[in-house]
């Protein structure tokens, strides 16, 4: 999986910084990026917002999980 592409508003110069947690599979943004970008509850989402949330769910497992055999 690929990292979190969010820079954010607060960095105004240059060298720009990631996020950095785990995207969200087939985004760029991990899944609290994810509706800042796109502003949840716009067009953009109004069809989508259950499969995102459905994404966020499986990834937060998968993290669980990742996070539970590294122990």
């Amino acid at each position: 999986m690929s990292e979190c592409q969010y820079i954010g508003p607060e960095q105004a110069r240059t060298p720009y910084t990631h996020c950095g947690a785990r995207a969200l599979a087939g985004k760029n943004y991990c899944g609290d990026h994810y509706y800042v970008v796109y502003k949840k509850g716009s067009s953009n989402l109004k069809n989508n917002t259950k499969a995102v949330e459905k994404e966020i769910a499986e990834l937060k497992r998968l993290q669980e999980i990742e996070e539970i055999d590294n122990v």
